[in-house]
């Protein structure tokens, strides 16, 4: 499975949620000067995560945000929030992506950018 597994018709429009007063619950970051032309990140386990979570039924978004600058997150709407956290727990038990993926894999991918400047 990989980024072509993501069902990008299935993403819900983050920004618009949060114009209309409701927050994104973000899960996932990573620099928007690494992302493909699909807003993606660089990273196939991250899209592989993106396209499990799809799969289990739980509405994310690719928000390349207006909110924090240089920053793309993985989202999910507030009231998915608890649906997240069960699948994520449920991910890194498996380790499915590794213990505690989406902050160890942001901050590598953070991390390459600083490398580069």
């Amino acid at each position: 499975m990989d980024s072509d597994s993501i069902q990008f018709e299935l993403l819900f429009d983050a920004e618009t949620y949060h114009l209309s007063g409701k927050c994104p619950w973000t899960f996932f970051a990573y620099p928007t000067s690494l992302s493909d032309e699909r807003h993606l990140p660089p990273d196939e386990d991250a899209c592989h995560l993106l396209a499990v979570l799809q799969q289990r039924g739980i509405r994310v978004a690719v928000w390349v945000s207006s909110v924090s600058e240089d920053t793309t997150f993985f989202a999910c709407r507030l009231e998915d929030r608890q649906k997240l956290d069960v699948a994520l727990n449920e991910i890194d038990v498996r380790g499915i992506n590794g213990k505690d993926f989406c902050i160890s894999k942001s901050e590598k991918l953070f991390a390459s950018i600083v490398k580069r400047n």
